[in-house]
């Protein structure tokens, strides 16, 4: 089968691996369609953190944002079958701790992440991947395959929003217009947030954001963040911060619009260090509260938003290419674009 494989930084190329065999509660899929990340440029590029200290480890297999179709099924899984249409997790326990052993599967202190760090064998820019059932999910029938490749960006905002407890009338700022920071607006408005800003340097990003749920749009490289954000919120400032963009640029300027007490959640991967000019009195004298977001068990909550039409990410894909334009299309993701949100790229025919 056709992998697409980063062998070292910089180095992304096609090549042929066996296709996986399933054993025991194991789940063989055809990948139909996987979403390209900026976690993906990063470790290509090797500018993460976790590219640089060996936490990703070369070559890698990339891929963690997919959907598709079970081709095969090991020996005692239950739940699933040939041409049922799934999505998974994005990371995968190890089923031997105690933590697995006693069905807390997402305490595992032992397992891999798909396609990231201490990544898993099977990263989904393949024709096939394997994941264990105990991971997996029904795509629900009213999700397209499109819309199921956005289902794991969009369980990283609504980690956010929950962790923050957004509602109640909260004045949130939302910094970065990829796919994450989009689909954490549309999440924050729908929880009951009062007013969602979201602030960005690509004006056309900035409209699909108002499109799917925030109620001002920011452009950062025309207007001051914070005094836009002061002005939105009669001089309060945010309540709620979700930093998606992973610009260390932006996490200083967000941090000037936090109001006291602020609540702020960091979703992104930073490439690069906050400078010796970074202020760090703001946090103390403002007493706020900042999180680190990677991620949670929430694939049914943001199928389930899919499915009834609480909201409707399928805007973010400005970008479709087949397989054999792969590596044309992490070529094309590394390019700054003001109309590129999210490449998916087609892996196989569903």
């Amino acid at each position: 089968m056709k992998v697409i494989l980063i062998e070292k930084p910089g180095l992304a190329r096609m090549v042929e691996q066996p296709k996986p065999v399933p054993g025991p509660g194991d789940v063989v899929s055809k990948v139909v369609y996987s979403g390209i990340c900026g976690t993906d440029l990063g470790i290509l590029g090797g500018r993460v953190s976790f590219a640089r200290d060996g936490r990703a480890k070369y070559p890698v297999r990339i891929g963690h944002e997919w959907s598709g179709v079970v081709d095969s099924v090991g020996p005692g899984v239950t739940r699933f079958a040939p041409g049922d249409r799934v999505v998974s997790d994005n990371g995968i326990s190890c089923g031997k701790c105690q933590s697995c052993l006693s069905g807390e599967i997402y305490r595992c202190k032992n397992g891999y992440s798909l396609g990231t760090i201490n990544t898993w064998e099977y990263g989904s820019f393949a024709e096939y991947i394997l994941i264990p059932e105990r991971h997996m999910f029904h795509l629900d029938d009213r999700v397209s395959f499109e819309q199921g490749a956005l289902i794991e960006p969009g369980t990283i905002g609504l980690a956010a929003v929950e962790a923050l407890d957004i509602g109640g009338g909260d004045a949130v700022l939302v910094t970065g217009t990829g796919a994450v920071g989009l689909g954490a607006a549309a999440m924050a408005k729908k929880r009951g947030a009062g007013k969602v800003i979201i602030a960005g340097r690509k004006q056309s990003k900035l409209e699909i954001g108002k499109k799917v749920g925030a109620d001002v749009a920011v452009n950062m490289a025309a207007e001051d963040l914070a005094r836009a954000v002061f002005g939105e919120t009669g001089g309060r400032g945010a309540g709620k911060i979700i930093e998606a963009s992973g610009s260390a640029e932006a996490f200083d300027s967000a941090l000037d619009c936090a109001a006291p007490k602020c609540r702020v959640a960091m979703v992104g991967f930073y490439e690069g260090r906050i400078g010796a000019d970074f202020d760090l009195d703001r946090i103390v004298l403002g007493n706020l509260n900042i999180q680190g977001i990677t991620g949670a068990p929430l694939v049914p909550d943001v199928m389930e938003m899919m499915a009834g039409g609480a909201i409707d990410l399928t805007g973010l894909v400005t970008h479709i290419f087949p397989l054999e334009k792969g590596i044309e299309a992490f070529a094309a993701a590394s390019e700054g674009s003001e109309n590129k949100i999210k490449i998916l790229i087609k892996m196989t025919n569903e």
